[in-house]
């Protein structure tokens, strides 16, 4: 009994240790070190309505670089997403593609700078625009919710909650939660990620809006 009880003890005084020492700019420099992450990642929105909540599911591959967001959704139906800070490129499944330049529509324009600065965890840029509330969970877990500072910003998306792992040498960015107007949210939940050093030619030329 006396063994269980210094064990648990032990346990208690680590995770004490480990909620003073974490912060979530040590995340976010860890999530930084790594300039292209790849994965594969399950959507779920979740939609409120008159007729009750729906959910839509799909699944895909992602690529994350200093150029912006890859999403290829491969079911239920394939398509392509590229969020850039000005442009988002859409890539339907028989390769048409269209691109939107996003930099006279300053909202569209905030949004998708910060979905930008979000994924390739530019701290100085989530500072700037949100609130954030930071909380550890359990041995290495951590949770941030960032509020958005910008009313325009707001009335799009009122928080985004990201959950990963964190370690002295490194950091894991597991899910995401977008909650958007009428309790409707869309999460993202990432496996299997990489972290190459370069992106094939292949998958630069996704980054290409023109």
């Amino acid at each position: 009994m006396k063994k269980l009880i210094s064990i648990f003890a032990a346990l208690l005084v680590a995770s004490a240790a480990f909620c003073q020492s974490v912060t979530f700019e040590k995340v976010c420099n860890q999530l930084g070190k790594n300039s292209i992450t790849k994965g594969d990642f399950q959507q779920i929105k979740t939609m409120n309505s008159a007729k009750g909540k729906r959910e839509l599911k799909s699944n895909g591959e992602f690529i994350l670089c200093l150029n912006g967001i890859m999403w290829k959704t491969l079911k239920p139906f394939p398509s392509t997403m590229v969020v850039g800070v000005d442009y988002v490129i859409q890539i339907a499944a028989n390769g048409t593609k269209s691109v939107k330049d996003t930099s006279e529509n300053q909202t569209f324009s905030n949004v998708a700078a910060t979905v930008v600065a979000v994924f390739s965890n530019d701290y100085a840029q989530i500072q700037k625009n949100f609130t954030v509330k930071f909380t550890t969970e359990g041995k290495d877990g951590w949770s941030a919710v960032l509020v958005p500072k910008d009313k325009t910003i707001a009335s799009v998306m009122s928080s985004i909650t990201l959950k990963g792992t964190y370690s002295a040498n490194s950091a894991t960015l597991d899910s995401i939660i977008m909650s958007e107007g009428a309790d409707n949210t869309t999460t993202y939940i990432f496996t299997n990620q990489k972290y190459p050093k370069e992106l094939t030619a292949d998958e630069k030329s996704y980054f290409l809006s023109k």
